[in-house]
């Protein structure tokens, strides 16, 4: 890992498909859950905050690309980073802060909600961007049944608390309505595209008009091999 603050540049051209085979071989060939629970976690601090979206991208191309048992051994390790209260998150502009100035750490499903539904400094996550995001991250997640128990009863925690100060009404609601539909599914893919369009139905119901596709802001493309 490069602790060197001047290296934490993303290349012109990542190469996204190596970064995907090497976490996978982390969460598959290390010789203990700690260590693999332990490296990811040093992945992401090597990143940084203004990087973490690379590490979701990662998420994101495995959750499209990887069959189901690397799926499975990438979900198995973050529920073990979940239940330690170790899971791998970025800051987030909070809520209703002004040009910045609070943020709020987030794990990677919770970030991508706030970046589409509560833009802040990097941006709005676009529609089209978060959709797919969304539905890879949630996929690849719900290869683990405890990993999408856990995450589910975490959503539902976040939306029930109206004192964090890190989402606002209308997103705590449309939070609950993707942790309930998540929660309710069965098949990996099935049940992230219903928990995705809860979330998109939430938001328009309580913001009164439709999620906005906009040009700014943006997981990079996902490139399909």
């Amino acid at each position: 890992m490069n602790d060197d603050p001047n290296a934490r540049a993303l290349r012109a051209d990542p190469d996204w498909y190596s970064a995907a085979e090497a976490l996978i071989e982390a969460c598959v060939y290390l010789p203990t859950p700690e260590d693999r629970v332990r490296w990811l976690e040093r992945l992401c601090l090597s990143l940084g905050d203004a990087l973490y979206p690379a590490f979701l991208h990662v998420l994101c191309h495995i959750g499209e690309q990887g069959d189901p048992g690397a799926q499975k051994a990438v979900a198995d390790v973050l529920v073990l980073a979940l239940q330690s209260g170790r899971l791998p998150s970025g800051r987030h502009t909070a809520w209703g802060s002004v040009h910045g100035a609070a943020t709020r750490t987030m794990g990677p499903i919770e970030y991508l909600c706030a970046w589409h539904a509560q833009p802040g400094s990097r941006g709005q996550l676009n529609a089209t961007a978060f959709d797919r995001a969304a539905r890879a991250l949630l996929g690849l997640v719900s290869h683990s049944d405890s990993a999408r128990r856990l995450y589910c009863a975490k959503l539902l925690a976040d939306s029930e608390d109206p004192l964090d100060g890190a989402w606002s009404r209308s997103s705590r609601q449309a939070l609950q309505a993707m942790a309930r539909a998540w929660a309710a599914g069965a098949q990996p893919q099935r049940a992230a595209e219903d928990a995705v369009n809860a979330f998109l139905a939430g938001l328009r119901q309580t913001e009164g008009r439709r999620a906005p596709i906009m040009a700014t802001g943006g997981i990079p493309p996902m490139t399909l091999r």
